[in-house]
């Protein structure tokens, strides 16, 4: 993964990314708490890109305040990220996640990836009730009940669109909202059979 300045300096917080500085009590560099509830909001919404060990000191404007010790907040992140007392799944690859310097200093990159239909709700603790987010702008909020139950009844719509319906035929169609459909399909991909 390669990040410069430049690009740094073009980035703005919002709903696809988050900066944070990441210093720890003594400066070393510690996996901020707030990361997880990112993490979450990120997978449940777009997905997102957070960069650990740059610190936003104006609206917009970021320095790269580093950590001293990467690869130990490294470490932690992917022992937090795998234990399911503490986030429900890891929808991360190691291709997701690098150790970057940048004017000499180690900051982590980390792509939240959207999750899926059916690893959502991505969320916090034991109860998806209560520990899910969702991003707006740049900030991350807690889930009412009411979506969270929507998320986890759309797990199971997947599996419905997959089911082979038995004893209809093509008489049972409506043609012109096949052929509607198939228009539609054509301009999002024309080159496909």
């Amino acid at each position: 993964m390669a990040l410069d300045l430049l690009q740094i300096s073009e980035f703005v917080e919002g709903l696809d990314f988050e900066a944070k500085k990441a210093g720890g009590k003594d400066g070393r560099g510690q996996l901020p708490e707030s990361f997880f509830s990112t993490y979450s909001a990120m997978a449940n919404t777009e997905g997102g890109v957070v960069l650990l060990g740059i610190e936003e000191v104006k609206e917009n404007q970021f320095q790269v305040s580093g950590m001293a010790n990467p690869t130990k907040v490294l470490a932690d992140f992917w022992a937090a990220l795998n234990n399911k007392e503490k986030v429900s799944c890891n929808i991360l690859s190691n291709d997701c996640v690098g150790l970057v310097e940048l004017e000499g200093k180690g900051i982590i990159q980390i792509t939240v990836p959207r999750a899926t239909r059916s690893q959502m709700p991505v969320y916090l603790g034991k109860n998806p009730l209560g520990g899910t987010y969702r991003r707006h702008g740049e900030g991350d909020f807690r889930c009412d009940d009411e979506t969270v139950k929507r998320m986890l009844a759309d797990q199971v719509e997947d599996a419905r669109d997959t089911k082979l319906l038995e004893n209809f035929t093509f008489a049972d169609l409506t043609l012109p909202t096949l052929q509607a459909y198939r228009n539609a399909f054509k301009t999002v991909k024309p080159d496909h059979p």
